[in-house]
């Protein structure tokens, strides 16, 4: 149920909480990849902590961090994602990298 809560939370965050202002300019509005960054890592943690789990600063930390740089890397595009579609192969790259983030921190947490 653990892994249903985050996923959800995840879809949340990323999609109608990012809206598409966010969307559209967080590839060259720093404050803007900083709000939708921050909003998705809340909304996990958040989540991680009515599930019951302690949630840390390098929890914070690490998901923000991540996460921040993997939607820089597709919405601007760079590195890998200058090559594949944005809507295709880079949105099934980006949202890997975010599942990836949740089932580590699942592993990490012992919420398996």
């Amino acid at each position: 149920m653990a892994l249903m809560v985050l996923i959800f939370a995840h879809l949340l965050a990323d999609y109608p909480l990012q809206g598409d202002f966010l969307a559209k300019v967080k590839g060259s509005n720093m404050i803007a990849l900083i709000s939708h960054a921050g909003i998705w890592t809340g909304t996990i943690l958040v989540s991680v902590h009515l599930l019951g789990y302690e949630v840390t600063e390098i929890d914070v930390v690490t998901l923000f961090i991540i996460h921040a740089v993997a939607d820089y890397m597709k919405a601007k595009p760079v590195g890998i994602y200058k090559r594949l579609d944005a809507l295709k192969g880079g949105l099934l790259l980006d949202q890997s990298l975010h599942l990836l983030q949740l089932l580590i921190l699942m592993t990490y947490k012992g919420m398996f």
